[in-house]
């Protein structure tokens, strides 16, 4: 409290990478949070709440798709960099290899689509739609990492202009294309944008963030080989902790439809303002703790306090404007998903417990923890979302979010939280 009183005080927090770093990827997930919350709104407002279902079933695939074609490479990224000896040759071999890994995942996908999931077999019966997505992934792909890469390098400021690129681009293209097309408006407009911030973050922001960089195609295998194992091991821990997250959308269009997906979507979203806290301030404590390890006790004391400032005010907020926030989509959306939204908004705290202990465990290169708890906590989600949501509808999805993060959370800390508090 004393710091906030102080303009000095607060000045002097710029000056420490780990808040610094920490407020910019925090205005980068709010503006994200912010547009797509505008986003969601237009689209509610201009397109059928079937389209609506159904693009935002396609955008969570290809977000999937993306998960598994990062190998854990972002992360490795953020743990190796500083040490390489060439430095530009590793990133591009990180750009070349999951680059080629999305599009073998995206032909994958699009062979295999009436096995993955039937409801959205208009990506390969529309030319459009199938052109489009096969593009989509890798683009996406490519343009995240050019985040993770920023981030690498501590130059936070740099992926919130990036991303302030995209959500204007995004937003523009929506009202734009849905003069053309009532149904292809949504993904097409999020795909042109995708394209647009990757040539931006290529070719303009990278070469200001990592010196003597310029962007080409190269797969240097003594490069990348020396952080493979660890960023797999990385890869299965983001693997387990963030499908469940981009399943769910598939299983709820699946088991209730693109109509109970279309208002399941927007409670999701919405949620994701709170998540965004704990997983940018984690996300600073991994690049700082990097950096200098023997200073990471504090760093976690400083990380849990900045979350615990903004998340608690964060949270009793959504949950009692939750009817009110939702409206803004629409009456439909605020009756059908209110009670989902309160409950994503409760599991936000062992949320944010569960993101702050994987980040330590990367610092300390010791993944199993990781691995094991994750993957524990996505069975759980799904095994308990397939049960409840016959019977509960969307409602369902929420209880079985807060129980998968609440066990993980007593668990870690029971387990080993503690001694670093």
């Amino acid at each position: 409290m004393a710091v906030v009183r102080s303009s000095d005080k607060i000045n002097s927090l710029f000056h420490v990478p780990l808040y610094s770093n920490a407020f910019y990827l925090i205005l980068s997930y709010l503006s994200n949070s912010l547009f797509g919350f505008i986003f969601w709104i237009i689209a509610a407002r201009l397109y059928t709440t079937e389209v609506v279902g159904l693009a935002s079933a396609i955008i969570s695939t290809a977000a999937l798709l993306e998960i598994l074609c990062f190998l854990g490479l972002d992360y490795g990224l953020i743990r190796f960099l500083k040490s390489s000896n060439n430095p530009v040759k590793l990133i591009n071999s990180s750009f070349t290899l999951i680059g080629l890994l999305s599009l073998v995942a995206v032909g994958i996908f699009i062979i295999g689509l009436g096995i993955w999931s039937p409801d959205i077999s208009i990506i390969r019966e529309n030319p459009y739609y199938l052109v489009i997505f096969l593009l989509y992934v890798p683009m996406l792909v490519l343009d995240d990492f050019t985040d993770n890469v920023m981030m690498a390098v501590r130059k936070a400021k740099f992926i919130f202009v990036h991303v302030l690129i995209f959500n204007v681009l995004r937003l523009g293209l929506l009202v734009l294309l849905v003069v053309f097309s009532k149904s292809f408006g949504i993904f097409g407009s999020w795909s042109t944008a995708t394209f647009i911030a990757l040539l931006v973050g290529l070719f303009l922001l990278l070469p200001r963030t990592q010196p003597g960089y310029r962007f080409y195609f190269v797969l240097d295998r003594k490069e990348v080989s020396g952080m493979l194992h660890f960023s797999f091991l990385n890869y299965l821990g983001s693997l387990f902790l963030y499908t469940p997250g981009l399943v769910l959308p598939i299983i709820v269009v699946n088991l209730l439809g693109t109509k109970s997906n279309a208002y399941f979507y927007m409670a999701w979203m919405m949620s994701g303002v709170l998540t965004m806290i704990p997983t940018a301030v984690a996300t600073s404590l991994l690049v700082e703790g990097s950096n200098d390890p023997e200073k990471l006790k504090n760093l976690i004391r400083r990380s849990l306090k900045m979350i615990a400032v903004v998340l608690i005010p964060a949270v009793v907020l959504v949950w009692f404007l939750a009817y009110k926030l939702l409206l803004f989509y629409g009456g439909l959306y605020a009756e059908n998903a209110v009670t989902l939204l309160r409950w994503l908004a409760i599991a936000a705290f062992p949320s944010a417990i569960n993101i702050v202990y994987f980040s330590i465990k990367r610092v300390q290169k010791n993944m199993k923890p990781v691995i094991l708890l994750t993957s524990f906590m996505a069975v759980i989600t799904i095994f308990t979302s397939y049960l409840l949501l016959p019977r509960l509808g969307i409602n369902g999805v929420g209880i079985a979010w807060l129980v998968g993060q609440s066990v993980i959370s007593l668990i870690v800390i029971i387990w080993d939280m503690r001694r670093w508090v």
